[in-house]
């Protein structure tokens, strides 16, 4: 992670965690499935640099294909290997 704040860590780590999990149990449940958008851009701005390295980490799943004027939660969800 190179050099860090604790604070910055957990967000990095943590928070995406609890967000993406967010959408899993939305999903699951059947609630309502939109994410903060502001939220979604910052984790997909920030993501999209390290796509080897998330990929390799095993931590995240293929990429899912989806179309390319799909809103920015979709693409974020489909970055993270999920199938929205």
């Amino acid at each position: 992670m190179g050099k860090s704040t604790f604070a910055g860590a957990v967000d990095q780590i943590v928070t995406n965690d609890v967000f993406f999990h967010t959408w899993d149990l939305a999903r699951a449940t059947g609630l309502d499935e939109r994410l903060d958008p502001e939220e979604v851009h910052r984790l997909f701005v920030g993501m999209e640099p390290y796509d080897e390295m998330l990929r390799t980490s095993g931590h995240y799943g293929p990429k899912v294909e989806v179309p390319a004027d799909s809103d920015e939660q979709t693409k974020l969800l489909a970055f993270i290997g999920r199938h929205p």
